[in-house]
Formats: C-alpha cells, sequence, structure tokens
C-alpha cells in the first residue's frame, strides 16, 4: 500500500487545475515537457535510462490502474486529469525509447526496484543506485 499512497500523493500534488488562461496552452505545455523531458534524459547515463524505462512503465501501470479506479481516479484529480497524465507518459516513453534507440540500448538490463517518488536523476537511495549501476551519490546540481 505504501507504493499506491507514493503514487496517489504524487498524483495528487500534480492534480491541481490550470488556470483559465493557461487551459488553451496545454498543447504548449506538453512540448515545453517533453523537451524538459528530453533534457534531462540526454544527461543520464546508460543506466540510468534502463531505470527510467523501468520507472516509467511502472508509472503508466499505475495511471492505467488509477483510470479503471473511480476512487483513486477522484483523488488524482478526476478522470480527465488521469487521462492527461496517461497520454503525457505515453508521449514520455516514445520519447525515452527514441533516447535509447539512439543508444544502442536493448531490452531492460538491470532489473531491481524503483522508487514511484523518484526519477533516475532524482534517485537517492544509496543501495538502489548501486543496484542500478549508478554512481553511489547522486551528482550535486539544481533539484527538479
Amino acid at each position: 500500500m505504501s507504493y499506491l499512497r507514493q503514487i496517489m500523493q504524487r498524483l495528487h500534488d500534480r492534480s491541481t487545475p490550470l488556470p483559465t488562461a493557461e487551459r488553451g496552452e496545454a498543447p504548449g505545455r506538453l512540448e515545453e515537457h517533453l523537451a524538459l523531458y528530453g533534457a534531462r534524459l540526454q544527461a543520464c547515463s546508460d543506466a540510468m535510462l534502463q531505470y527510467e524505462a523501468a520507472w516509467l512503465d511502472q508509472h503508466i501501470e499505475t495511471l492505467e490502474l488509477c483510470g479503471s479506479q473511480p476512487t483513486m481516479q477522484a483523488s488524482a484529480g478526476g478522470a480527465e486529469r488521469v487521462q492527461a497524465l496517461l497520454q503525457e507518459s505515453l508521449c514520455f516513453r516514445q520519447r525515452l525509447e527514441s533516447c535509447r534507440r539512439q543508444r544502442g540500448l536493448e531490452g531492460h538490463g538491470v532489473r531491481a526496484a524503483v522508487v514511484a517518488s523518484e526519477h533516475a536523476w532524482e534517485l537517492t537511495d544509496p543501495a538502489l543506485r548501486r543496484a542500478w549501476g549508478f554512481p553511489a551519490e547522486p551528482p550535486a546540481g539544481p533539484a527538479a
């Protein structure tokens, strides 16, 4: 249950409705998010890309589950919000797969636990970082 609580909290945190002025800019916002995500992926090591692929697969599965459960859907901001997050995540998956293909990364590589609330560049647990082949300490830099 802890995993689902983390996911639901993350979805709830992202479920703030867009101001009326920004709703018309949603496609532009998606492009902005994809560009930022692409830049993050380019800065990732191969091991980080493998983690991110596992993380994103788990995230998409959770969003699909959330979309089929009315209580989860409501706590995440409603059906429209869950569907928008799912579509965004599917676009992220395409961007990630393109990046992995460019680097010649096939399959799933290492299979270890993922932290529902942490992308590859956010992963802080030293044991999980080692299990995935990351440096033990995250690099110092701006937080996302």
